[in-house]
């Protein structure tokens, strides 16, 4: 017996520790609810991890002598909620084993320390939670071994029962009975029974996955790491054949939430999520990752890593190749072994992209001089080439600026990527862009966006700017295929809904952009671009009360032109576009948008002039001129038809 070895000690077991001293548990750092019986059941599991334990020597130390219940009973509900505050089942057991006829058994690998001390030198890159006798020896423990670890890879055994439990591996050992029985077809009819009952309750197969934004635990909260981590491990798992993974915009959904993870599953369409936590004090960092199922909460894999600022790149690939392991799955090859980026410039990479997901230009701007200050200190960073080239490209495309003052750069840089990592899926992506809505090169444009989706299917951004290409040839059928995957990959990203709006919008399905607007805003209130939709709608069918009501919530920058043409105010929307004609000359609106504008005021001319005068600068919206409902008014004029052709539609 090892108990009283134990007595006061904390001890971690995957992501939860038991501090036995105060008798609370805890899972990745947070609190579990567990009653005073279930405790104590854990303690004495914990004690004797590896042994037998019969009910009897429960029944010694969960009641005294003098008191009489069911004892049967009470052993069995005392289990029975020890497994669920551990996500723990008796069918598929990674924590507490039932032997039947005999008792109990611990199986996983634990690990002590004292309650109120912590190791403060430095650990092996990669330490895992489950090196549980090499820990536990280290720190002087004797009295709790590692279940089950004494010999050989304990993280290999480990993984192997991951993938024993998510249903992608038999067991290893089968109970065998031995019957006599004297009707052939009966052995038959009884092995396809059993058969057909082990196919039931044998879990699925886990074929989709989200990354969830790690949280912060540390006294100083590091978003820009914390979130870059994530991506990292995101884009990583994303290799893995066979496996889909949720689109980060609806995966940060659940930024800093704790939603019950069958929500969570059913919100995402996923069978599973890789969570974690990271903690931060100086250069030293400590992060916790697992692998849960949505069905049931189960943790399927879990590991802690430490490490410094020149350990992260290899702990990224760690974690990946773990869960691939976890799920006994191969890794895509990702083109050349590369040599590693230097440790600063991963970080400025790292604050890069962190700004580049924020989607405004005052981060956008800062997140291209992060990006080239990276690559100012490794020049064959291909990571931070393809992140400038995608931070360019997003302020060529989107923003009020003149798009020949990035566009270009975002084509050198996504070029420079590809030269030293051709496997790039965001640099072929952002490659696709510039030659779709810059150099107006669509054979090109298409073959880098099947190239990115080659690379890498789960990256629903590229399904996105395919779909959108796609629209502008006309090719609607084809489009709402990409979008029906983006959305797939990205269900809450409303951004992807709005394309289908748009869409709807191409095909003069007015009704459909209305009731697909309204569904967006249902979803959130206060998505400025699912008004700008609606009202666009209403504006289509000439339903001028309902414009009225809808433009009333739209947001502050939503054209006062249409206001003045729905209220039946043409000099009005005149002197409007005149004041636009003067913003283009200061970079504050677009030549295109003055084109548009002249075409709903009947000014023909006008309108040639200005969708010259577009073309010349790129607009992002004019490759959308051949299927824009608002421009047949002018589509027959010989002017925009040359116009058409030269953009290759």
């Amino acid at each position: 017996m090892h108990e009283t070895a134990a007595q006061d000690g904390v001890v971690r077991f995957g992501i939860f520790e038991a501090d036995l001293r105060s008798g609370e548990l805890r899972r990745n750092g947070i609190k579990v609810k567990i009653q005073e019986l279930p405790f104590r059941a854990l303690k004495l599991l914990l004690g004797h991890a590896g042994e037998v334990l019969s009910r009897e020597e429960f029944r010694k130390v969960l009641w005294p002598d003098d008191i009489f219940v069911d004892f049967d009973h009470g052993i069995s509900s005392a289990i029975n909620r020890l497994r669920d505050a551990l996500g723990d089942s008796a069918e598929n057991p990674i924590f507490v084993e039932t032997v039947e006829r005999r008792g109990y058994r611990w199986i996983a690998p634990i690990r002590t320390s004292a309650p109120a001390t912590r190791a403060e030198g430095p650990s092996s890159v990669g330490s895992a939670s489950s090196d549980s006798a090499k820990d536990a020896s280290a720190a002087g423990v004797t009295g709790i071994a590692s279940a089950g670890a004494s010999t050989g890879d304990e993280q290999s055994g480990q993984e192997f029962t991951a993938r024993y439990l998510i249903g992608l591996k038999a067991p290893g050992r089968r109970r065998r009975r031995r019957y006599e029985l004297g009707i052939g077809c009966a052995v038959v009819l009884m092995a396809l029974a059993v058969g057909w009952a082990w196919i039931r309750t044998r879990p699925p197969v886990i074929s989709s996955i989200a990354v969830l934004p790690f949280d912060n635990v540390g006294a100083a909260p590091d978003d820009a790491f914390s979130d870059g981590l994530t991506d990292e491990v995101a884009a990583s798992v994303s290799h893995l054949e066979g496996v889909r993974v949720t689109g980060r915009r609806s995966a940060y959904v659940f930024k800093g939430k704790h939603d019950d993870l069958r929500q969570v599953g059913a919100r995402l369409n996923v069978d599973a999520v890789v969570e974690g936590s990271v903690q931060r004090e100086g250069d030293r960092t400590h992060v916790t990752v697992q692998l849960n199922r949505t069905r049931d909460g189960f943790t399927v894999w879990s590991q802690t890593y430490d490490g410094n600022s020149t350990d992260w790149i290899q702990i990224e690939s760690q974690i990946a190749g773990s869960i691939a392991r976890a799920l006994a799955r191969k890794v895509s090859p990702e083109g050349p072994a590369l040599a590693p980026p230097d440790p600063e410039a991963h970080a400025l990479y790292l604050q890069g992209r962190y700004l580049w997901n924020q989607r405004n230009f005052a981060a956008e701007l800062k997140s291209v001089d992060l990006m080239q200050q990276a690559i100012a200190r490794d020049p064959n960073y291909a990571l931070a080439w393809a992140g400038l080239a995608d931070s360019l490209a997003v302020i060529g495309n989107n923003e009020e600026v003149s798009p020949a003052a990035y566009m270009p750069r975002a084509r050198d840089a996504a070029r420079k990527a590809l030269e030293l990592d051709p496997s790039l899926a965001e640099a072929h992506a952002a490659l696709g862009m510039v030659a779709c809505h810059y150099d107006y090169d669509w054979p090109a444009a298409e073959r880098e966006y099947r190239k990115a989706l080659l690379l890498n299917p789960s990256y629903a951004s590229a399904h996105q700017y395919y779909a959108l290409g796609l629209m502008a040839h006309g090719r609607f059928s084809e489009a709402r295929e990409q979008l029906e995957i983006a959305r797939r990959l990205d269900p809450l990203a409303l951004i992807v809904d709005v394309d289908v709006a748009v869409l709807l919008k191409f095909e003069r399905n007015y009704d459909g952009v209305i009731a697909e607007s309204q569904r967006i805003l249902q979803m959130d209130p206060n998505f400025q671009l699912g008004y700008s939709m609606l009202t666009t709608g209403y504006f289509l069918e000439h339903r001028w009360d309902e414009w009225r009501a809808a433009y009333a919530k739209s947001p502050p920058s939503e054209t006062t032109f249409r206001r003045a043409l729905a209220n039946g105010h043409p000099e009005e929307a005149r002197r409007i576009m005149s004041q636009q004609i003067a913003e283009v000359a200061t970079g504050q609106s677009r030549p295109y948008d003055v084109a548009y504008d002249a075409v709903l005021l009947g000014d023909r001319d006008l309108a040639m002039e200005w969708l010259e005068k577009s073309y010349q600068n790129h607009d992002y919206w004019l490759l959308f001129m051949n299927v824009e409902p608002e421009m047949d008014p002018v589509r027959s004029d010989p002017r925009f038809q040359a116009i058409v052709r030269r953009l290759g539609l």
